[in-house]
């Protein structure tokens, strides 16, 4: 089963999590691959990650996470951060074009990319680990508490709210809120700003903006 699509659209190269884009071993293993596959080609400027139909991603494979030890599964939670590591310091500008929900992991994939654009009129940003009765691991913990502010952090964290498009673009989740249609479009007008930048200064000045998370996912 193929957990990633990947396409070359000009200079942009497309990650598109596929089905519910849920994170287990294989499928992180994917992602993981095709950011070295982005990084691998010098003629792509910008990296851009979707999903399909309703979903942008729904975070953890939850099955796969109650089939496992549980050692296991708190390492592979703990694992699962480590590319959104790479996503804050990676050397080409990254948009999230969230098609649809983006749940747990995959809000946290939302939060780590340069620029944001959601649909307007379909799917949700949502932190539900309060209503599931589990924190979050440091390594997430660190990047959401950097990446949203004050009553945001509160709302999103404390109270599991659910952020449609419109909403999350208000507040300052997103950027843009857009149609459909116009995800891709938006994401690459956003991205202008940082196009071809030198990689090395651009994903060092990205380390350094994000510093006070990466040492925490890079630690141990």
């Amino acid at each position: 089963m193929a957990f990633i699509d990947t396409r070359i659209d000009d200079n942009c190269f497309v990650l598109t999590l596929q089905g519910e884009g849920k994170f287990n071993p294989d499928s992180l293993a994917a992602f993981n691959q095709s950011l070295d596959d982005c990084l691998a080609n010098e003629a792509v400027q910008m990296l851009v990650i979707t999903g399909e139909g309703k979903n942008f991603s729904q975070g953890l494979d939850l099955e796969y996470l109650m089939s496992a030890d549980p050692k296991q599964a708190l390492a592979f939670v703990d694992e699962c951060m480590l590319p959104v590591g790479r996503l804050l310091a990676f050397p080409i500008p990254v948009v999230a074009a969230v098609n649809g929900h983006a749940f747990g992991l995959g809000a946290m994939i939302t939060l780590a990319s340069d620029y944001k654009t959601m649909r307007q009129d379909r799917g949700f940003f949502c932190l539900p680990e309060i209503d599931m009765g589990t924190p979050l691991v440091e390594r997430m913990n660190r990047l959401v508490i950097e990446k949203l502010p004050g009553n945001l952090l509160r709302d999103v964290l404390l109270t599991g709210k659910r952020f449609g498009g419109v909403e999350a673009c208000e507040v300052g989740i997103v950027d843009a809120a857009c149609a459909e249609d116009q995800l891709l479009a938006t994401a690459r007008q956003l991205a202008q700003p940082m196009l071809g930048k030198n990689r090395d200064a651009l994903g060092a000045l990205k380390r350094g903006v994000n510093i006070d998370i990466l040492s925490v996912i890079e630690a141990g």
